[in-house]
């Protein structure tokens, strides 16, 4: 069942906690990108984790505690791997990074979580096309893997991505940047039906 996904990409503790009201109720998970390992906070809703910083392993323990139900990563550690029975976890992979990379590493994960932004760590880029190729890879080479996809999602790209078979989209400023942020959020509900 495919799912979207609202984000906030804090800079300071003080941030993620407002961040975390703007979120409407009605959403069942909210993804948080982490750029800095000292922004901590534990939410009251359901949520995943994007470590973005240079060593998740100092991190991973403390968000786990307060509730992650995934742990998203770029690197699988062996810290990381003995997680995975308590929290789902998923492989990060930037857009420009080879996918042969990480083929032999897919088992060692519970999806694949792919960058479609030149540049990550910031919300507002542009969607870059050329995801699509990696989607086409991916269920070519792993037609059972899970497959979410973050950056630059929005209403003109949402169809496509899940007539590919994308299972997770990821969405930041299309929903938070909206006048209405539930009623953006509803209205990406609807591109599932």
């Amino acid at each position: 069942m495919s799912e979207i996904i609202p984000a906030i990409l804090p800079h300071s503790t003080e941030e993620l906690k407002k961040e975390l009201s703007r979120i409407p109720e009605e959403v069942p998970l909210v993804h948080i990108d982490v750029v800095d390992e000292n922004i901590f906070f534990d939410p009251a809703e359901d949520f995943e984790v994007h470590l973005m910083i240079p060593d998740p392993d100092n991190s991973v323990d403390k968000w786990v505690k307060a509730g992650a139900k995934r742990l998203i990563v770029h690197k699988l550690t062996d810290k990381i791997k003995a997680l995975r029975p308590k929290v789902k976890i998923g492989l990060a992979v930037e857009l420009d990074q080879p996918l042969e990379e990480i083929f032999p590493l897919v088992h060692e994960a519970d999806y694949v979580h792919l960058m479609s932004i030149e540049e990550i760590g910031a919300q507002g880029h542009a969607f870059e096309p050329k995801i699509f190729d990696k989607i086409k890879q991916l269920n070519d080479k792993f037609p059972e893997l899970v497959i979410s996809v973050d950056g630059g999602v929005n209403l003109e790209n949402a169809d496509d991505l899940l007539a590919m078979g994308v299972d997770r989209l990821v969405v930041g400023s299309a929903i938070f940047n909206a006048k209405d942020p539930l009623e953006a959020y509803i209205n990406f509900l609807k591109v599932l039906n």
